[in-house]
């Protein structure tokens, strides 16, 4: 195979199996920053030696400068770094002041550990100066900061937030209109998989693996779409004013219903042959005009017409609660809980190595909702640590003696982490033990026990973490897919709102596009937060109950695409006529439906009959089902929110949801 071809489909799939080359962009900058880093604190230390603690806080948080600085402009990014340089700082002050008397450090780490997980609260900017509180403060005492060495951290500090700076901002920069390409790339990647597995298992009859199969592609296909939509400016003011951008969000818009629509027409198999035949092939065929379509609009994009504010949640009124009862106070309270009871247990292990135990608390409460979420998160951590040890002692006693080939493994290690760290926390974990097996091989300091204390330090921390979450402010998985379900709701009655708006002429298509956006990532959430559900360790049955409520919620953002997809139709000339009473009274029964729902009758997650994609009454009998119908669209709605609300009044109770 020619070099160009094999490095042409190279390209392909890591764009497919990638959309954006995120995960590519984010591994390099992580690497880039920590060989920079080390590179410079070498050289600085042959001109003036540095002490060990030095190297530590350069290293450590120059992967913080890596990973958690997140603000969407580069002028935010650089004040953020100059905040979090100084929250660093400032805790290493008072720990190189008070000395070796542990138990203020440890009660001072602990009131850190509070501080840092509480300034979540206030945003993406304060939650990265609490990790780097709390990352300082943990090297700071691990390595017994001194007074004298407070001129050499600071320079480290500067030095790794400038470092840090100059890969992401000239090195590897973001490029809107690059990444929109390369996330367009993977849309049709993921697209031609989802045609493919439709074909493959309408040839096979359309097995049950089959179903799994072409539904999990649409996913795919969804998710890729989901992150070009993100890199678009959402801002309805220039929408309004039809740029390039704003008609690249209608396309893409265009081109998931498409698809959505493609699925379920390939597997609507209960219709005769014929009507099967030529609904799939019309499914098909706009499909690919949507695609042909959004590569039209998308020729001779550049740079500055994607420039704008990105995609942002709705803000929506929330009851104030007391200060005890604000989940910021009691998450902040769990961690620091989990923190102190690994502290005990990992000094109990080793009263040199406790610091694993703590650090696995921590991060075991990190990104995550529920309590299944932290169950997962400290087993993957703990299965992670356990395989990446037995790797990293066969390759670190294979490779002793060497000096290049164990230095170049620990820089691939390390890209490989953060390359995986979006698909498995366990593969990051992974190749973390490995890359520290080989820098204690380096070091001279290598030995089985070693990596079998720091099993034994991880397994501490994680399950002081899981003790936590269980017992103390239990985040149950009900609770949080209950609110959820909620917000999903919510804004499925703010689209009906906006429709009626349209209808009247008080509401543009950008709107109703933007609601429906929000719609989607409602359901993204919610997606999220059941995962814990789907995991092998539940039982098959509650499992099946998950991917019932699901597929409702599914159908439901389905139809509510449908609906959306009319706002720019014309309006008749008897848009105040009986069609438009009988639509007006239709979206009213819809939106009573939702408030019912929210008041606490039904639940998304009972156990009940599969929920049918598409309608079979006689309503839709006449129709064409993949045309523009706002009509049958409320229709299929208003089935599916009726059904959930009729399983509470007359079904089962039984409920996936773990209590």
């Amino acid at each position: 195979m020619p070099r160009s071809a094999f490095l042409e489909r190279l390209h392909g799939w890591l764009a497919g199996t990638d959309p954006g080359l995120v995960r590519l962009r984010m591994a390099s900058r992580v690497t880039l920053t920590l060989v920079f880093v080390g590179l410079s604190l070498t050289l600085l230390n042959l001109v003036q030696p540095l002490p060990v603690i030095s190297f530590a806080i350069g290293l450590i948080l120059a992967l913080q400068n890596a990973i958690a600085i997140k603000d969407r402009s580069a002028v935010g990014r650089a004040q953020t770094r100059v905040l979090c340089a100084a929250a660093g700082l400032g805790v290493l002050v008072p720990i190189a002041l008070v000395g070796q008397r542990s138990g203020l450090l440890d009660g001072f780490f602990l009131v850190v550990t509070f501080a840092a997980v509480y300034a979540r609260k206030w945003g993406l900017r304060w939650n990265a100066a609490g990790m780097f509180a709390f990352m300082a403060c943990f090297v700071g005492i691990y390595f017994h900061a001194a007074v004298s060495d407070l001129p050499t951290i600071a320079l480290a500090l500067l030095l790794c937030g400038g470092v840090a700076h100059l890969v992401r901002e000239i090195l590897l920069p973001d490029r809107p209109a690059f990444d929109f390409a390369q996330t367009l790339r993977a849309v049709e990647e993921r697209i031609g998989t989802l045609v493919s597995r439709i074909r493959a298992g309408k040839r096979a009859g359309w097995p049950e693996e089959a179903r799994r199969a072409a539904i999990a592609a649409e996913g795919q296909v969804r998710s890729a779409i989901a992150i070009a939509e993100g890199l678009l400016p959402d801002d309805a003011s220039v929408a309004e004013r039809q740029t390039p951008a704003a008609v690249l969000a209608i396309k893409l818009f265009d081109l998931h219903l498409a698809t959505e629509t493609t699925l379920a027409a390939a597997l609507d198999t209960e219709a005769d042959a014929a009507s099967y035949e030529s609904r799939l092939a019309g499914t098909l065929d706009r499909l690919a005009k949507a695609r042909l379509q959004l590569r039209r609009s998308a020729d001779g994009l550049d740079e500055h017409q994607l420039e704008g504010p990105g995609l942002a949640l709705p803000t929506a009124a929330q009851t104030p609660v007391p200060w005890h009862r604000q989940p910021s106070f009691r998450l902040a309270l769990q961690v620091t809980l989990a923190c102190a009871l690994a502290m005990a247990g990992g000094l109990w292990v080793s009263e040199q190595r406790w610091f694993w135990a703590v650090l696995t608390a921590f991060l075991v409460f990190v990104n995550t909702q529920s309590r299944g979420d932290a169950l997962l998160r400290s087993v993957d951590r703990a299965i992670g640590t356990g395989v990446g040890i037995v790797v990293g002692i066969l390759v670190a006693t294979l490779l002793h003696g060497s000096f290049a080939l164990p230095l170049g493994l620990i820089v691939l290690c390390v890209f490989l982490a953060f390359y995986f760290v979006q698909v498995s926390y366990g593969a990051l974990t992974f190749f973390v033990t490995v890359a520290l097996s080989l820098v204690y091989g380096l070091l001279g300091s290598f030995s089985p026990d070693l990596l079998v204390l720091r099993l034994k330090e991880t397994l501490v921390g994680a399950l002081a973490g899981m003790l936590v979450s269980f017992f103390v402010f239990p985040t149950r998985t009900e609770n949080i897919s209950r609110r959820g379900v909620d917000s999903f709701l919510a804004e499925l009655d703010r689209l009906l709102e906006t429709i009626l708006e349209n209808r009247r002429g008080n509401a543009s298509s950008w709107k109703v596009l933007a609601v429906t956006r929000a719609l989607d990532r409602r359901h993204t959430e919610i997606v999220t937060i059941v995962r814990p559900l789907e995991s092998g360790w539940i039982s098959a049955p509650r499992r099946k109950l998950v991917r019932l409520g699901l597929l409702r919620l599914a159908a439901l953002a389905y139809w509510a695409h449908r609906l959306a997809s009319t706002a720019d139709m014309p309006r008749s000339a008897d848009a105040q006529g009986p069609d438009a009473e009988e639509f007006d009274r239709s979206i009213a029964r819809c939106r009573a439906d939702i408030a019912t729902l929210r008041s606490g009758v039904g639940h998304f997650f009972r156990h009940s009959t599969t929920p049918a994609l598409t309608p079979t009454d006689w309503v839709s009998a006449s129709r064409d089902l993949d045309a523009p119908d706002a009509a049958l669209a409320l229709h299929a709605l208003r089935h599916i929110l009726h059904q959930a609300t009729a399983d509470a009044a007359g079904g089962s109770t039984r409920s996936a949801i773990a209590p």
